[in-house]
């Protein structure tokens, strides 16, 4: 009876080692099963990255402002041409409107449904104006705009995360790029029409070194370049330098030509103000750039302005 007591004894003890060796040998398993799986980089249906959040909501804002100031344009305009761009504006953008919300519905985003105060301000602004003085705001407003637009949809093109935005800025890009080049072209013919606009030909040269002033006699700083056309050699830009006191709080900024009339030995931008000068972005030389300083063979210094010297300008193609 001992022997047979000790036998079972001892198969209970070696039972009891090998549970415990199958639990040991377990454990590693059904810990890395209850691990947390990393969070997935593929946004999904309401998982949208900020910056295609961020696209989604600007280019919303940009879509209702195009649809309302070119209706304005339709009703307050002089030129023609500036209807039929204003029309155009509420075509296009009530497309890429309807594409925006579609999508937005599918993601389970929400959009804005009115303007930020940015806007409507410029909204505002264009509600006051008529004939030409409504024409030339309102084509500065889309250079601007559509400049913004731009960068926007191809910063989306290129980075964006959610493939469907990605996508749909791929495919509305092209566009704005039509609108901005249509507008730029239309500027020139706009403001001969209005009159008073400064002369074209070897006379911009003089404005060099001369005082900008804004509708209401407050100084806005001095000619410091002027920027060519590459193909026909015209003034499209005035760079104008904020001095500053002692260099510092100094920058140069861009207006457009067609907006400056001579008035003796000064100049006067029309419709332009102090503050929105005060608002503007520096003004940055690239490769591309073609101004009066270059042609004289001006080179770009680190404040991003040029310096005049004695060659012949380059050709940026």
């Amino acid at each position: 009876m001992p022997l047979v007591v000790r036998g079972a004894a001892a198969m209970k003890r070696h039972h009891l080692l090998a549970t415990a060796a199958m639990i040991l040998f377990t454990a590693p398993a059904l810990s890395l099963a209850q691990t947390p799986a990393p969070a997935k980089t593929v946004t999904e249906k309401g998982q949208l990255a900020q910056q295609d959040m961020t696209f989604a909501q600007k280019a919303a804002v940009s879509d209702m402002f195009e649809i309302q100031a070119g209706k304005l344009a339709q009703d307050q305009a002089k030129d023609q041409g500036v209807k039929q761009f204003g029309s155009q504006m509420v075509s296009d953008h009530t497309k890429t409107s309807e594409a925006m919300k579609a999508m937005a519905q599918e993601k389970s985003m929400t959009l804005p449904t009115k303007l930020d105060s940015e806007h409507q301000q410029k909204l505002d602004k264009l509600r006051g104006l008529k004939g030409d003085q409504f024409d030339s705001a309102y084509l500065q407003g889309q250079t601007d705009a559509h400049q913004t637009a731009v960068t926007l949809f191809r910063q989306q093109a290129e980075n964006g995360k959610d493939a469907d935005l990605k996508r749909f800025a791929e495919q509305t890009l092209p566009t704005l790029e039509q609108h901005l080049r249509h507008v730029r072209d239309m500027r020139p013919g706009v403001a001969s029409a209005a009159g008073g606009t400064a002369q074209q030909g070897t006379s911009f040269e003089k404005m060099i070194g001369k005082d900008v002033y804004g509708e209401n006699g407050k100084k806005l700083g001095d000619v410091a370049d002027i920027i060519l056309d590459a193909q026909s050699g015209k003034a499209t830009q005035v760079i104008l330098n904020r001095g500053g006191i002692l260099g510092i709080g100094a920058k140069h900024v861009a207006l457009d030509y067609n907006l400056l009339r001579a008035d003796g030995d000064r100049v006067v931008a029309r419709q332009v103000t102090e503050d929105q000068v005060k608002q503007m972005a520096e003004f940055k030389y690239d490769d591309n750039t073609v101004s009066l300083g270059k042609r004289h063979g001006g080179t770009a210094d680190h404040s991003g302005m040029s310096t005049t010297g004695g060659t012949q300008p380059r050709n940026p193609q």
